[in-house]
């Protein structure tokens, strides 16, 4: 297992940017797979940067619909000819979130594709909602149900034109299955990190939790919300950590006093072998 941060909030490779948003070039199985595509280009310079040949990824995961994990596609799609693009079947629109009064914000955060380039690319999309196997031991998720679990509220339009909560069922995780265990990618954790590792039990039950890299969107929860999910996560035996992107700085101080060494604090430009 090779793990590469193309795109987060955060760079210390002198080699690379930041920008709100992930990326991330995953290497096991024999196979390359992009999780997310960054909230602009910028993660395609920063592979370029660090030699990496993005014509060489196998497949591209999209985490959600929101534009800082969807935004880089087209200029992936410039250099990548044929890798399918796995996306929910409901990822594909507007979204709005909230300000702190509780009114819906006005800038689309959603998924930005233009119609002339979904057209382009239309015969590489394939839309997921249950759970899909890319290979035998590299899984999509599907829908994972929020249970009440969600940290931060959006908004999309419905059919007759009317704003929706959004039940955010079109974040789907990956889970990544190796000989010592396996290995879990979630992009915002929108639904619950908590409730997205259960899922991935679910998908390989019985497997050690070797590492959870995720945005987990911690930084709204009150300080004994973030201490209560840190516990968890440590509790569940996940081995080792890399909290990016939407996390919250606070969370992650904690998550480094609970897992010590085995918390890496990742950046555009890292990567990691295990």
């Amino acid at each position: 297992m090779k793990i590469t941060f193309l795109s987060d909030n955060k760079t210390e490779n002198s080699l690379c940017m930041a920008e709100w948003g992930l990326s991330v070039l995953i290497e096991s199985n024999g196979q390359k797979i992009l999780f997310d595509v960054g909230a602009s280009p910028l993660f395609v310079q920063n592979a370029q940067n660090l030699g990496i040949a993005l014509s060489d990824v196998d497949a591209v995961v999209i985490s959600h619909g929101h534009y800082d994990h969807t935004e880089g596609m087209e200029a992936f799609c410039k250099i990548n000819k044929t890798a399918p693009v796995y996306i929910h079947k409901d990822a594909i629109s507007e979204a709005y979130g909230t300000d702190r009064n509780g009114r819906i914000e006005e800038k689309n955060c959603g998924m930005r594709w233009s119609g002339d380039f979904l057209n382009d690319i239309k015969e590489r999309l394939v839309f997921t909602q249950y759970t899909v196997p890319i290979k035998d031991n590299i899984v999509i998720s599907g829908n994972i149900e929020s249970k009440g679990t969600m940290t931060e509220t959006f908004y999309r339009p419905s059919q007759d034109g009317q704003m929706k909560e959004d039940d955010m069922e079109h974040e789907q995780i990956l889970v990544v299955k190796e000989k010592e265990g396996i290995h879990i990618f979630s992009g915002c954790s929108h639904t619950g990190i908590l409730t997205d590792i259960e899922r991935a039990k679910e998908i390989f039950p019985g497997e050690k939790i070797i590492s959870l890299t995720a945005g987990m969107h911690l930084y709204p929860l009150s300080d004994e919300e973030k201490k209560k999910t840190v516990e968890s996560i440590y509790d569940m035996g996940v081995r080792y950590l890399f909290p990016v992107h939407c996390t919250g700085i606070k969370a992650i101080m904690m998550f480094k006093e609970k897992f010590a060494s085995n918390c890496k604090v990742a950046y555009a430009g890292a990567s990691y072998e295990f």
